[in-house]
């Protein structure tokens, strides 16, 4: 009976051990998917042809098959820096907003205003959750920068944590938000504007039916958060992060205790 209690506790610490792996792994694997791929899959393409005030679209009716050109070693190591270099102006851009919130993080606002938001809300913590996805939704569904979801994550799971949920419920409110408000883009210049262009259509025309489905989806984002977000709340050990916020709420509560 010892042994298999022995046993027992060591199945649990192997099972413990196991936890998700780091980003950068998680990109390299799926980059020796797609690399392998390109041996796997036949190459197509689309003949492109000159559309509205000239700008270059694709044929529908065009595609054909052409030699392969799988990826080899050289392009595999060099694709990352090449695709920085090609979104350069996105990189730059989210590099520069999160430089912004790190000085506004080291000068002690951000925790003051966490403090004050989380202070405001104690007693109707749950209602934080519209609040934030609905603002975060604005601005995507306004300027179209789905990007600036990563920089929002760091800055709110201080604030979600303080109100007894985890930093599983800060980046679905993050990144959901975001998320809807860019794929319904009321007034996205981006995908909606630049889509409706190119389709030789009044640029924006139909945001009224956009404006009503971007309050069903979001409405139904909200829900589906706050609903996590309870369960969360009531059973705090259910979360798949519980011991890694157990750690970020200790932290919290001695800067937040500096403030005052």
């Amino acid at each position: 009976m010892k042994f298999s209690n022995n046993k027992g506790k060591e199945t649990n610490k192997n099972r413990k051990k196991l936890g998700m792996p780091h980003i950068y792994v998680i990109l390299f694997i799926f980059g020796v998917l797609a690399t392998i791929s390109t041996y796997l899959i036949p190459s197509g393409e689309f003949d492109r042809i000159k559309g509205p005030e000239g700008r270059e679209m694709v044929d529908a009716d065009s595609f054909h098959y052409i030699t392969a050109a799988p990826v080899n070693i050289v392009d595999f190591i060099s694709i990352i820096p090449r695709g920085l270099i090609e979104a350069g102006e996105i990189v730059f851009f989210t590099l520069i907003i999160g430089g912004m919130f790190m000085v506004l993080r080291r000068t002690g606002i951000i925790e003051i205003g966490v403090d004050k938001l989380a202070r405001r809300f104690l007693n109707h913590s749950i209602f934080i959750i519209p609040v934030l996805t609905t603002v975060f939704a604005i601005i995507a569904t306004l300027i179209g920068t789905a990007e600036l979801s990563l920089v929002y994550i760091p800055v709110i799971i201080p604030l979600i944590i303080a109100l007894g949920y985890d930093s599983i419920t800060a980046t679905a409110i993050a990144l959901c938000g975001t998320v809807v408000g860019f794929t319904v883009g009321v007034l996205n210049p981006i995908n909606t504007g630049l889509a409706q262009k190119l389709s030789g259509i009044p640029v924006f025309s139909g945001i009224g039916l956009r404006l009503i489905i971007f309050i069903i989806v979001l409405f139904v984002t909200i829900l589906f958060i706050m609903r996590y977000a309870k369960k969360v709340k009531q059973t705090p050990d259910m979360s798949l992060v519980y011991q890694e916020d157990t750690e970020k709420e200790k932290l919290i509560k001695t800067l937040l205790n500096k403030n005052h």
